[in-house]
């Protein structure tokens, strides 16, 4: 090209070098863009867009913390960066996101600590949501049977895609307890394959007629209260003026699948749970009564022997080893949030 062409070609090559420059100064600005990394878990890079997700999560969670610290009717957008007491409701909303991402971020690092191949961007996230659901969306139209909704909401299709991955991780990490490992287990865990015996409750049910919320507590707290100083059951009851509406019932295992056990499943915690000597909550049985039991004795009863349950034993064993593996990488999880995070968020 000779001198003369190439300095009609200038200007126009400047102005496009000038556009350039202003569309990667906008990217580079990045407020705009989901994809810049705004912090670290774990030594794992968090997108702006994937904060922004959790942050939305945890919105109703900060404002109720800052109703109740700060007397505020609701966090306005002036408020939203503002100090009160030295802190923000922008700085507390990122740190409650980040913690809630820890467990997802110790998974996607001990995958690629393993050699994992997997694009764990957010960017790679996105456009695989995308692609889901333009997927489903094709397959409404033509008629196909479509498993789950139509439309994945990102968060839900973010847990989606993390439960796989955990299930990925938990696969790699298996590793066959010995029998010896199994034995231990079940003699530490004498809980485990427990099966029940009997539990004798006074069982007291109090008309909602005739007591409302607060004598039903005040006559729970009452027994309890006296119990506490040495009365019997029956001098607590006759104290709280409740004795004709008690009564002691005696629950074996045949009357764990009865109806009036299992269909209310905190009447069914009590019988499972409560121990001698223990007072349950109140409990709220709809409109008609409330109830609340005071356990007078129990008796366990046999326990399944290790050679019929160590198969099924396996597996528990297996779900808590990984369990408190991940736990722990979680705990000592380090949290690094860039300072410009908070000039983004929303």
């Amino acid at each position: 090209m000779n001198a003369k062409a190439m300095n009609r070609w200038l200007p126009f090559f400047m102005a496009f070098l000038l556009c350039v420059n202003m569309l990667t100064a906008c990217s580079a600005n990045g407020e705009t863009d989901p994809y810049r990394t705004v912090g670290e878990i774990a030594g794992r890079p968090v997108a702006l867009g994937e904060l922004q997700l959790f942050v939305d999560d945890v919105r109703q969670q900060t404002n109720s913390y800052f109703k109740r610290t700060y007397q505020l009717d609701s966090i306005t957008d002036a408020e939203w960066k503002q100090d009160f007491g030295g802190e923000s409701p922008v700085d507390y909303a990122i740190q409650l996101a980040m913690e809630e991402l820890v467990p997802y971020k110790v998974v996607e690092q001990k995958l690629v600590e393993l050699g994992s191949q997997q694009d764990f961007s957010y960017e790679a996230f996105v456009n695989r949501w995308n692609q889901e659901n333009e997927d489903r969306q094709q397959k409404q139209a033509a008629g196909e049977v479509i498993y789950g909704p139509v439309q994945y909401t990102e968060r839900v299709y973010y847990d989606y895609v993390n439960e796989a991955y955990r299930e990925e991780l938990e696969a790699q990490l298996y590793t066959e307890p010995t029998e010896e490992e199994l034995r231990a287990f079940y003699d530490q865990n004498t809980d485990l394959y427990q099966e029940f015996g009997s539990v004798t409750m006074q069982c007291i049910v109090l008309p909602q007629d005739i007591f409302s919320q607060e004598q039903a507590e005040a006559a729970r707290n009452a027994i309890a209260e006296a119990m506490g100083q040495g009365a019997t059951y029956a001098d607590a009851a006759s104290q709280a003026g409740i004795s004709e509406y008690t009564q002691e019932r005696t629950f074996t295992a045949d009357d764990l699948t009865s109806p009036d056990v299992s269909a209310f499943p905190d009447v069914e915690d009590a019988v499972y749970d409560l121990q001698e000597g223990e007072t349950s909550a109140l409990i709220q049985n709809g409109d008609l009564q409330w109830l609340f039991f005071y356990c007078t004795a129990r008796e366990e009863g046999g326990r399944t022997p290790f050679e019929e349950c160590k198969d099924a034993l396996k597996d528990i064993y297996v779900e808590q080893a990984f369990d408190m593996d991940l736990e722990q990488a979680q705990a000592s999880a380090q949290i690094v949030i860039y300072d410009e995070a908070r000039e983004w968020i929303h």
